[in-house]
């Protein structure tokens, strides 16, 4: 951008002033960004002297921020260095990991992560935001508003914006807001407060985010339809021009870059979002990239959050698009957001709640500062001569692929422009064997109520009222609105809402809005979304009653499993005591059934919140992130808990999976292939299993089967996995059952070994596989590919299919086609649908291209599990077309 002539008149005035401890250039890029936020076309227009001496302060005060920043981060560092050589002595690396990601380890704070806190704080911001909605009775005009309604709410968002700036100061008039609808204008008014509201809080955690409107929403692009900008946009790629100074080879990138960049500069305020560069195209090229790449969704910590000022020219930071108006950022958004302003408004409220839960646990650095907790315990324990704990912890390398996970980098995209293309093709071949694949899995998912019930029994409850408590729920259907408030107030975010339901079964994928609408709609038709829900619902309701009944005990009175699993969280007496005597902590739903009310947590008092951390001194914006934090750690534990007894992957489960691999590189698509369907299982390994593994160690710990101690805590966890295994292995015979009946067949034999083994898979999680292990048109290769991941599989079939029509074998090469084409059809596989297109054509088609097939089927199903259809055999009655 050209420099403003008045700017030189500026520069000659600072080689003569007395400002000597700032830069002049920081000093010149600040005045570029007052000029344009406020509008002003020259340097006439304004007191040079006032201005400079406004720039400096500003500048001044950054310094001061960086330097708080520098001190509390140190603190925190100490802090953290001390925690985890006190309660990880004697395994430091699974220490480290617990601080990203959380583990099973039964020591103090083992599950208090950055992952638990970034759910925490995400849910809570999204509460917060819907329970203002719902007192105000505008909730439903949010989330159903159409286009035109959308761009009104826009509209007056920033005309509320403007109320509160600098022109009522100086003139003591508020602009006016145009919007007369009371309803559209009152969700606005909420919309801005609470995007302000975000900001403030982002910026007393160290931020220096500037003030604009709407500063929520405007982290959001959809970064597919940017990176086909020329086809969003209705152009032809031939018919664009790409200017010469353009860097880069591919030149379709550059083309729809091109036409992205000519699209949104006749919306931009040029004057404020360029106001530190000189080089308009490629600053909008970075952000290009940034965008296509998924970037800008990065937790880095304080300094790079989305919005945070920089004064240094050059800076690395995150471009912020500023538009001229409300309904220019609307025409934008409409183009290339993320979908409805529901939709982008919850994601950027997601964004926030994961950089805030990152800088809450790590603080404004986070990267760094983990770098440095690593190595002052590796110099410590190098100076205990504990040289083999040490080494275990020499690097970086092991913590990487979970920095990953909780900073957001796992779900960027790497490769260039062939990298892009092979994320969304891959990411969309993944989605349709979801839905082709898991019509049944709500059937399947009968494993749950065994997890569910040693989640409660890991938690001082008994297993099998555990049990009781989760099939209740299920056959209530859905919780009272009045309950289903609470548990919203707790954190809990339904799928379908903000992330989808498929992540039981895939570690995420970047998925386009259509694709992402489809398998919505997919795992609501197939129930597993009303399953998730209603049990995640009844999980949180569950404990936060269990934990409510506790009120009148002092800690040390709780039976010891719930002090245990307290102290994973690092709920000590002191916060217990705060949790149950908070005023209106507690509060009681229609039906009289009481509950902690974590929505209120952070009404504490300054005392409590000065007992808690043992700071007296604590400024009032000290206190309130004090208050906000300890609100984010309980509601943590019902959060974090839910995906336990409703198995979900974690982000240490997701570490594992990807290994830090990114979406677009060979390596990173190939492991997501690998992975797909297999996140359940692992997250069972890991997270179920791996909790009553916990036992085993910890009773070795204290001396092994040769103490009371240790023999107590090994028997604990051998028990607690011989409950499991065996109830998950009866819940999926009945779930096989289920199946076989929808089928039209017997009950399998329940002494047949084959059939043990296979209900002992499905509860470990491997149900998705019953078909690649034990039907009989299956052979050794496609046992293997089956277990690879489904997209082999399919690939095998089509590699017979050719493989037999080669060699003149029509049967076989025809049945390798149908399986591979019926197998991948996305919806068929529902299982009300499956069992009515198998009787009206899928029978007669399977006879048609390999005659006889069904009569083997029936014959193997007799000899593997003495089993046989109830009513008429499939082969008497389907003779092909």
């Amino acid at each position: 951008m050209a420099k403003n002539t008045c700017l030189t008149r500026v520069e000659n005035l600072l080689k003569g002033s007395s400002i000597k401890s700032v830069k002049r250039d920081e000093i010149i890029n600040l005045i570029q960004q007052s000029m344009a936020e406020k509008k002003l076309s020259g340097m006439d227009e304004v007191n040079i002297d006032k201005i400079s001496k406004d720039v400096t302060e500003q500048i001044k005060a950054q310094k001061k921020q960086d330097k708080i920043n520098a001190v509390n981060d140190e603190i925190l560092v100490r802090k953290k260095v001390e925690e985890q050589l006190e309660n990880f002595k004697d395994d430091p690396e699974n220490g480290l990991i617990s601080l990203l990601v959380g583990t099973n380890e039964l020591t103090t704070g083992a599950r208090q992560s950055v992952g638990v806190a970034q759910n925490a704080a995400q849910g809570q911001l999204i509460a917060g935001f819907n329970a203002e909605l719902k007192n105000a009775g505008v909730d439903k005009i949010f989330a159903d508003a159409d286009m035109a309604t959308q761009e009104r709410i826009a509209i007056a968002m920033e005309e509320f914006a403007q109320q509160k700036t600098d022109i009522e100061k100086r003139t003591g008039l508020k602009p006016p807001v145009t919007e007369k609808n009371t309803d559209i204008k009152k969700v606005a008014e909420i919309m801005e407060s609470y995007s302000e509201l975000v900001r403030q809080k982002l910026n007393a955690r160290g931020a220096n985010i500037e003030k604009m409107w709407g500063y929520v929403v405007k982290q959001s692009y959809d970064q597919f339809n940017v990176r086909a900008a020329a086809n969003r946009l209705n152009k032809k790629l031939e018919e664009i021009t790409v200017p010469e100074n353009l860097q880069g080879k591919d030149i379709n990138y550059n083309k729809n870059f091109t036409a992205w960049k000519n699209f949104i500069l006749q919306y931009l305020d040029g004057d404020r979002t360029f106001a530190n560069t000189d080089d308009i195209d490629n600053f909008l090229l970075n952000a290009y990239n940034s965008i296509v790449g998924n970037k800008i969704q990065i937790a880095e910590g304080a300094g790079n959050i989305f919005g945070t000022k920089n004064v240094a020219k050059g800076a690395n930071f995150k471009r912020v698009l500023h538009y001229k108006s409300a309904k220019d950022w609307f025409a934008v958004n409409e183009k290339f957001g993320t979908g409805s302003l529901k939709e982008t408004y919850f994601s950027g409220l997601m964004t926030a709640g994961r950089n805030m839960g990152m800088i809450d646990s790590l603080g404004t650095k986070p990267k760094q500062n983990f770098e440095k907790i690593r190595y002052a315990i590796q110099q410590r324990l190098i100076s205990d001569q504990r040289l083999a704990a040490a080494q275990s912890i020499s690097s970086y390398t092991p913590f990487d692929k979970y920095m990953k996970v909780v900073d957001g980098t796992i779900h960027t995209i790497e490769g260039g422009t062939i990298g892009f293309g092979a994320a969304k093709w891959s990411a969309i071949t993944r989605a349709v064997g979801n839905t082709a694949k898991l019509g049944g899995a709500v059937i399947s998912a009968a494993a749950d109520l065994g997890i569910y019930g040693s989640e409660m029994k890991f938690q001082g409850r008994s297993f099998l009222g555990g049990m009781y408590e989760g099939f209740t729920g299920l056959a209530r259907r859905k919780n009272t609105q009045d309950k289903k408030d609470l548990v919203e107030g707790m954190g809990f975010l339904a799928d379908g809402v903000v992330y989808d339901v498929s992540g039981r079964h895939t570690v995420g994928d970047n998925l386009t809005k259509g694709w992402t609408k489809i398998q919505r709609t997919f795992f609501k038709y197939n129930l597993l979304s009303w399953w998730t829900n209603t049990l995640k619902e009844n999980t949180m309701l569950g404990m936060a009653n269990y934990y409510a009944k506790q009120k009148n005990l002092s800690f040390d009175k709780l039976n010891k499993p719930l002090q245990e699993f307290f102290s994973l969280y690092n709920i000590d007496s002191v916060k217990w005591d705060v949790i149950r005597k908070t005023k209106n902590g507690m509060v009681k739903a229609d039906d009289g059934t009481e509950f902690i009310n974590v929505a209120n947590l952070d009404q504490i008092s300054d005392a409590d919140i000065k007992r808690i951390t043992g700071i007296e001194n604590l400024s009032k914006t000290e206190l309130q992130i004090e208050k906000d934090k300890f609100k984010y750690s309980v509601s943590g534990i019902l959060l974090d808990r839910s995906i336990y007894a409703v198995i979900e992957p974690d982000a240490r489960v997701k570490g594992i999976m990807t290994q830090g691999l990114l979406a677009g590189t060979g390596m990173g698509e190939a492991i997501r292939f690998l992975g797909q369907f297999k996140a359940f299982p692992m997250s069972i390994m890991n997270k179920v299993l791996g909790r009553e593994m916990a036992y085993i160690r910890k009773g070795n710990r204290l001396g092994g089967l040769s103490t009371d101690a240790g023999r107590a805590e090994i028997g604990r966890g051998i028990r607690g996995m011989s409950a499991l295994i065996i109830t998950s292995g009866f819940m999926c015979y009945l779930a096989m059952t289920m199946k076989d009946l929808l089928k039209g067949k017997e009950p399998r034999d329940p002494t047949s070994t084959k059939t043990i083994m296979a209900a002992f898979l499905q509860g470990g999680g491997l149900g998705i596989y019953g078909d690649v292990l034990f039907k009989e048109q299956r052979d050794a290769g496609s046992v293997v590919a089956g277990l690879i991941g489904p997209a082999p599989l399919t690939a095998i079939d089509l590699g017979l299919a050719f493989k037999y029509a080669l060699g003149l074998e029509g049967g076989k090469a025809g049945k390798a086609a149908y399986r591979a084409i019926s197998q991948n059809i996305p919806f068929l596989n529902l299982f009300y649908a499956k069992i009515v297109f198998d009787y009206m054509i899928g029978f007669q088609l399977m006879e048609t291209v390999n005659p006889g097939v069904l009569k083997r089927v029936e014959k193997r199903m007799k000899k593997d599990y003495n089993q046989e259809y109830l009513f008429t055999k499939p082969s008497t009655s389907n003779k092909g077309f």
